[in-house]
Protein backbone atom coordinates (compact mmCIF):
# COMPACT_ATOMS: atom_id res chain seq x y z
CA UNK A 1 0.00 0.00 0.00
CA UNK A 2 1.61 3.16 -1.26
CA UNK A 3 0.58 6.63 -0.57
CA UNK A 4 0.68 9.26 -3.68
CA UNK A 5 0.50 12.47 -1.11
CA UNK A 6 1.28 11.47 1.97
CA UNK A 7 -0.81 11.18 4.92
CA UNK A 8 -1.03 10.54 8.45
CA UNK A 9 -2.32 7.80 10.77
CA UNK A 10 -3.01 8.66 14.42
CA UNK A 11 -4.01 5.67 17.16
CA UNK A 12 -3.60 6.12 20.85
CA UNK A 13 -0.30 5.79 22.98
CA UNK A 14 -2.37 3.77 25.39
CA UNK A 15 -2.83 0.62 22.58
CA UNK A 16 1.33 -0.24 23.02
CA UNK A 17 0.33 -1.22 27.00
CA UNK A 18 -2.75 -3.48 26.05
CA UNK A 19 -1.38 -5.12 23.20
CA UNK A 20 -2.45 -3.68 20.77
CA UNK A 21 0.28 -2.03 19.12
CA UNK A 22 4.74 -2.80 19.20
CA UNK A 23 6.57 0.30 18.68
CA UNK A 24 9.91 -0.66 18.20
CA UNK A 25 12.37 -1.91 14.85
CA UNK A 26 9.28 -3.14 13.23
CA UNK A 27 6.14 -1.50 14.01
CA UNK A 28 2.80 -2.76 14.80
CA UNK A 29 -0.16 -1.43 15.39
CA UNK A 30 -4.39 -2.88 15.43
CA UNK A 31 -5.92 -1.39 12.27
CA UNK A 32 -8.22 1.21 13.92
CA UNK A 33 -6.63 4.21 13.39
CA UNK A 34 -7.62 7.32 11.61
CA UNK A 35 -5.63 8.59 8.65
CA UNK A 36 -5.69 12.01 7.93
CA UNK A 37 -4.57 13.42 4.16
CA UNK A 38 -3.93 16.98 3.33
CA UNK A 39 -4.39 18.08 7.30
CA UNK A 40 -8.19 18.15 6.39
CA UNK A 41 -10.00 15.12 5.96
CA UNK A 42 -9.84 11.85 7.48
CA UNK A 43 -11.13 8.22 7.57
CA UNK A 44 -11.05 5.56 9.83
CA UNK A 45 -10.28 2.03 9.68
CA UNK A 46 -11.82 -0.55 11.94
CA UNK A 47 -10.07 -3.93 11.08
CA UNK A 48 -9.88 -6.34 13.91
CA UNK A 49 -6.64 -7.17 13.12
CA UNK A 50 -2.78 -6.03 13.57
CA UNK A 51 -1.21 -4.33 10.83
CA UNK A 52 2.62 -3.72 9.90
CA UNK A 53 3.27 -0.14 9.24
CA UNK A 54 6.34 1.48 7.78
CA UNK A 55 6.31 5.15 8.35
CA UNK A 56 8.74 7.91 7.42
CA UNK A 57 8.66 9.43 11.19
CA UNK A 58 6.97 8.76 14.23
CA UNK A 59 6.18 11.44 17.31
CA UNK A 60 3.95 11.61 20.67
CA UNK A 61 1.11 14.36 20.43
CA UNK A 62 -1.88 15.40 22.70
CA UNK A 63 -4.92 15.72 21.54
CA UNK A 64 -8.08 16.25 23.78
CA UNK A 65 -6.17 15.51 26.74
CA UNK A 66 -4.52 12.03 25.63
CA UNK A 67 -1.34 11.18 24.09
CA UNK A 68 -1.44 9.29 20.19
CA UNK A 69 1.12 8.53 17.87
CA UNK A 70 1.45 9.81 15.23
CA UNK A 71 3.22 8.08 12.13
CA UNK A 72 3.97 10.29 9.30
CA UNK A 73 4.08 8.98 5.63
CA UNK A 74 5.96 11.66 3.21
CA UNK A 75 4.59 10.94 -0.52
CA UNK A 76 5.08 7.96 -2.57
CA UNK A 77 5.83 6.51 1.13
CA UNK A 78 4.87 2.52 1.95
CA UNK A 79 2.29 2.52 4.67
CA UNK A 80 2.30 -1.37 4.88
CA UNK A 81 4.52 -3.76 2.89
CA UNK A 82 0.89 -6.43 3.38
CA UNK A 83 -2.15 -5.73 3.01
CA UNK A 84 -2.85 -9.26 3.81
CA UNK A 85 -3.86 -9.23 7.66
CA UNK A 86 -3.23 -12.15 9.72
CA UNK A 87 -6.32 -13.20 12.34
CA UNK A 88 -5.80 -13.46 15.62
CA UNK A 89 -9.11 -14.82 17.73
CA UNK A 90 -7.52 -13.07 21.14
CA UNK A 91 -7.36 -9.83 19.53
CA UNK A 92 -11.18 -9.14 19.19
CA UNK A 93 -11.68 -9.27 22.98
CA UNK A 94 -8.51 -7.15 23.67
CA UNK A 95 -9.71 -4.65 21.62
CA UNK A 96 -13.21 -4.95 23.61
CA UNK A 97 -11.79 -4.35 26.70
CA UNK A 98 -9.84 -1.22 26.07
CA UNK A 99 -12.28 0.57 24.05
CA UNK A 100 -16.01 -0.43 24.76
CA UNK A 101 -15.82 -1.90 28.29
CA UNK A 102 -13.03 0.68 29.42
CA UNK A 103 -14.26 3.22 27.88
CA UNK A 104 -11.63 4.90 25.80
CA UNK A 105 -12.81 5.66 22.23
CA UNK A 106 -10.44 7.24 20.44
CA UNK A 107 -11.19 11.34 19.12
CA UNK A 108 -11.78 9.95 15.76
CA UNK A 109 -14.74 7.54 16.74
CA UNK A 110 -18.11 8.83 16.61
CA UNK A 111 -21.40 7.38 17.43
CA UNK A 112 -21.67 5.25 14.26
CA UNK A 113 -18.07 4.19 14.27
CA UNK A 114 -18.49 2.77 17.64
CA UNK A 115 -21.85 0.57 16.72
CA UNK A 116 -19.41 -0.57 13.41
CA UNK A 117 -16.43 -1.24 15.71
CA UNK A 118 -16.98 -5.27 16.06
CA UNK A 119 -18.69 -5.20 11.87
CA UNK A 120 -15.69 -7.42 10.61
CA UNK A 121 -14.73 -9.27 13.40
CA UNK A 122 -15.66 -12.72 11.88
CA UNK A 123 -13.24 -11.59 8.94
CA UNK A 124 -10.25 -10.06 10.30
CA UNK A 125 -10.50 -11.14 13.75
CA UNK A 126 -11.48 -14.87 13.56
CA UNK A 127 -14.17 -14.57 15.87
CA UNK A 128 -18.28 -14.25 14.97
CA UNK A 129 -19.96 -12.39 17.63
CA UNK A 130 -23.44 -13.53 16.36
CA UNK A 131 -25.67 -13.47 13.30
CA UNK A 132 -26.23 -9.91 13.29
CA UNK A 133 -24.70 -6.53 14.60
CA UNK A 134 -27.62 -5.40 16.81
CA UNK A 135 -26.30 -6.43 20.03
CA UNK A 136 -22.91 -4.32 19.75
CA UNK A 137 -25.12 -1.58 18.48
CA UNK A 138 -27.24 -1.97 22.07
CA UNK A 139 -24.19 -1.39 24.11
CA UNK A 140 -22.78 1.28 21.72
CA UNK A 141 -26.31 3.39 22.20
CA UNK A 142 -25.55 2.27 26.26
CA UNK A 143 -22.17 3.61 26.69
CA UNK A 144 -22.81 6.91 24.27
CA UNK A 145 -24.55 9.92 26.51
CA UNK A 146 -25.25 13.56 26.06
CA UNK A 147 -21.92 15.29 26.98
CA UNK A 148 -24.08 17.44 29.24
CA UNK A 149 -25.81 15.37 31.34
CA UNK A 150 -24.11 11.51 31.48
CA UNK A 151 -27.32 9.96 33.02
CA UNK A 152 -28.94 11.13 29.78
CA UNK A 153 -28.64 8.63 26.98
CA UNK A 154 -27.79 10.35 23.63
CA UNK A 155 -30.12 8.78 21.24
CA UNK A 156 -32.36 10.44 23.98
CA UNK A 157 -31.13 14.61 22.97
CA UNK A 158 -30.45 14.22 19.30
CA UNK A 159 -33.44 14.04 16.49
CA UNK A 160 -31.36 14.00 12.96
CA UNK A 161 -28.30 12.19 11.61
CA UNK A 162 -26.67 15.79 11.17
CA UNK A 163 -26.77 16.19 14.34
CA UNK A 164 -24.03 13.79 15.25
CA UNK A 165 -21.54 16.44 14.09
CA UNK A 166 -22.52 19.12 15.38
CA UNK A 167 -23.09 17.85 19.13
CA UNK A 168 -21.41 14.87 18.87
CA UNK A 169 -21.67 12.46 22.85
CA UNK A 170 -19.67 11.85 25.87
CA UNK A 171 -18.93 8.05 26.16
CA UNK A 172 -18.45 6.16 29.24
CA UNK A 173 -17.37 2.71 30.09
CA UNK A 174 -19.60 0.05 29.66
CA UNK A 175 -18.31 -1.43 32.93
CA UNK A 176 -18.93 2.17 34.73
CA UNK A 177 -21.50 1.62 37.75
CA UNK A 178 -21.69 5.26 38.14
CA UNK A 179 -23.61 6.15 34.98
CA UNK A 180 -23.90 2.78 33.59
CA UNK A 181 -26.40 1.14 36.24
CA UNK A 182 -29.54 2.31 35.69
CA UNK A 183 -31.48 0.93 39.41
CA UNK A 184 -29.99 1.61 43.02
CA UNK A 185 -30.05 -2.52 42.94
CA UNK A 186 -27.71 -2.90 40.15
CA UNK A 187 -25.72 -0.06 41.71
CA UNK A 188 -25.12 -1.09 45.00
CA UNK A 189 -25.03 -5.77 43.71
CA UNK A 190 -22.49 -5.30 41.10
CA UNK A 191 -18.38 -4.11 41.80
CA UNK A 192 -17.22 -0.78 42.98
CA UNK A 193 -19.71 -0.93 45.94
CA UNK A 194 -18.45 3.24 46.80
CA UNK A 195 -19.00 4.25 43.72
CA UNK A 196 -22.32 2.70 43.48
CA UNK A 197 -23.96 4.07 46.53
CA UNK A 198 -22.29 7.60 45.41
CA UNK A 199 -24.30 7.06 42.65
CA UNK A 200 -27.23 6.35 43.95
CA UNK A 201 -27.31 8.66 46.58
CA UNK A 202 -26.99 11.85 44.04
CA UNK A 203 -28.98 10.57 41.28
CA UNK A 204 -31.88 8.18 43.29
CA UNK A 205 -33.66 6.05 40.53
CA UNK A 206 -37.56 7.48 40.46
CA UNK A 207 -39.12 4.21 39.41
CA UNK A 208 -38.60 0.69 40.20
CA UNK A 209 -37.53 -1.41 37.53
CA UNK A 210 -38.89 -5.02 36.66
CA UNK A 211 -35.56 -7.09 38.45
CA UNK A 212 -36.05 -5.04 41.55
CA UNK A 213 -39.84 -5.95 41.84
CA UNK A 214 -39.14 -9.59 41.30
CA UNK A 215 -36.21 -9.24 43.76
CA UNK A 216 -38.62 -8.02 46.48
CA UNK A 217 -41.37 -10.74 46.60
Amino acid sequence: MITTTGCRIYVPKRFDEHKLATIANEIRVVAIFAIVVDEKYYGVSSATAMMQITPSSTSIVRIDGDDYYEFTFNKGAQITPNVNLVKDDTLVYQIYDEIIAKGHIPWYFNYLDVGCLFTSSDYHGGVSLGPTNIPLEMIAASISRSADDRTKYYRHVVETIDELESTPPAFIAFRNVIHGANNTTARLMGAYFDDGMTSSLVNPTERSEGVETLLRK
